[in-house]
């Protein structure tokens, strides 16, 4: 039984995360051949200061940073969204 686990800041909607957990045990599925009833995603959220880089919190970064800094997230060629 596969079992998935997320880190993610908090903020995303149930929509997104329904749909993460949704391609994700597709892609299990075709690749491990295991039956979707047997995956399981964990998705665990954190908030701007329980997660840090080099010892600053998200929250100080996202206050520091311009939006523009952020950089943006490739998807992989093949992917679909």
């Amino acid at each position: 039984m596969p079992i998935i686990q997320f880190n993610i800041m908090e903020g995303r909607t149930v929509e997104q995360k329904k749909r993460l957990a949704e391609k994700v045990t597709d892609t299990v599925v075709e690749v491990l051949g295991v039956k979707r009833e047997a995956v399981r995603i964990l998705i665990h959220e954190m908030g701007p200061y329980d997660f840090s880089v080099g010892g600053v919190t998200q929250a100080e970064r996202s206050a520091s940073a311009p939006a523009a800094a952020v950089p943006a997230i490739k998807i992989p060629e093949g992917v679909t969204s």
